[in-house]
């Protein structure tokens, strides 16, 4: 009869051995009940008892234990027991030890049928998918009223469980997507994703709205939905997302070249061909390298092409986890010089002419658009530092053009 703090809220969590060294047969024990009652405190929150325990199964092993809440009587089970090991997708004869709880989903299976209810009376949410569709903006209302009316059937568990809980264990997540029409949502043959909503208990209409009405008015900026309807409060500010077309002094820019010096396999760079629009920086965004080498793999030299494109030279080394670059352009001289470790970027120096660069820079860790640990994204007023560059935006078209001082 405790009353034990909420830690985390996975439903199974595998507790396998480091290596085959390691590694059980089918005869062995598996964790005892006191592991047991220390693996069910992290996940159930509630006060409860054990009522019993059986062996489901022998050889190996499966011990399934019985425990029940007091406080609404609710009944759980949890499981010690010998899980397969399995290498390169084939299982092996080796076991580990393993835990799993069903409190989480115990829980949420009490009220799936009534927030399943409350969704299907919307005529937008499609139930075979878990999908709510928008044709118009104004549809973005009736959005929110049947996520909130959802969100009541869940609330009441928040007298068991704290906010946390809730917010990390949604009844419901939901697609939500842009169709043309309710023929369109019927057919389900194309759609434009939006974002998601999950049923937490915890929504607030204006927040929820404001959300969807966000991402509702960036897709029509982004030309892929109509923006009729979408009031000019939703739009302002607003860039294209993505452009997808470079130019340098006029030519388009392909990321195409293949060629390596440095390596026995051909260079790819055109995952990079694109920028971005950073709202947190306020600046459309460029992928470039540090100059990474490796014996093994295909790896992005995107600074090589725009000096090669200038006319300039360029040319890379590395030593233990230090990488270094330079390159010349006309009169001008460029170091870069970047520390790389455990898969990550530590450090990143860049001179011109002797003198550092006030260059900024964000890993993919910072922002998904860089795609590559041996990258980082600079905005376009510190990549044309790089060359000596100038640029401008033609987001209608979807292009970010450069332009050099040699331009003739």
């Amino acid at each position: 009869m405790k009353k034990f703090t909420l830690m985390f809220s996975a439903c199974l969590i595998p507790v396998a051995c480091a290596g085959l060294s390691g590694c059980l047969t089918a005869d062995a024990d598996i964790y005892g009940q006191e592991k047991v009652l220390e693996y069910v405190d992290s996940v159930c929150s509630e006060p409860y008892e054990l009522v019993g325990k059986e062996l489901i199964q022998e050889t190996p092993d499966n011990m399934e234990y019985e425990f029940r809440t007091l406080n609404r009587d609710l009944t759980f089970h949890a499981n010690s027991y010998l899980s397969p090991i399995q290498i390169d997708a084939s299982v092996t004869s080796f076991y580990s030890r393993s835990l799993s709880c069903d409190y989480v989903n115990t829980v949420l299976n009490q009220y799936r049928d009534q927030v399943g209810a409350v969704l299907e009376q919307d005529s937008h949410y499609l139930s075979d998918y878990g999908w709510y569709y928008l044709s118009e903006f104004q549809d973005i209302q009736d959005a929110v009223d049947t996520l909130l009316a959802a969100d009541q059937i869940y609330r009441p568990e928040l007298a068991y469980n704290n906010a946390d809980f809730l917010r990390e264990n949604p009844v419901s997540s939901i697609h939500v997507v842009w169709q043309a029409s309710e023929e369109a949502a019927a057919a389900h043959e194309d759609w434009v994703n939006l974002t998601d909503m999950a049923v937490t208990g915890q929504n607030e209409e204006a927040e929820t709205f404001d959300r969807l009405a966000d991402v509702y008015a960036q897709m029509s900026v982004d030309g892929k939905i109509p923006s009729d309807g979408i009031p000019e409060e939703y739009l302002k500010g607003k860039h294209v997302s993505r452009l997808d077309t470079i130019l340098l002094d006029g030519r388009e820019l392909f990321y195409d070249s293949e060629d390596n010096p440095y390596g026995p396999y051909g260079l790819t760079t055109d995952d990079y061909r694109f920028c971005w629009y950073s709202s947190e920086l306020d600046s459309y965004m460029l992928i470039m390298d540090i100059g990474f080498l490796s014996d093994s793999t295909s790896f992005p030299l995107i600074i090589r092409e725009y000096v090669r494109a200038l006319g300039g030279s360029y040319r890379a080394s590395s030593e233990n986890s230090c990488y270094t670059s330079s390159w010349t352009i006309d009169d001008s001289s460029w170091s870069l010089e970047a520390v790389y470790e455990d898969g990550a970027i530590e450090s990143l120096r860049i001179e011109k002419n002797g003198k550092e660069l006030p260059v900024s820079w964000v890993t993919c860790e910072e922002d998904s658009h860089v795609n590559a640990t041996f990258c980082v994204g600079v905005t376009a007023e510190d990549f044309c530092r790089l060359f000596d560059l100038e640029y401008r935006v033609n987001e209608q078209a979807g292009i970010l053009a450069f332009e050099s001082s040699r331009k003739p």
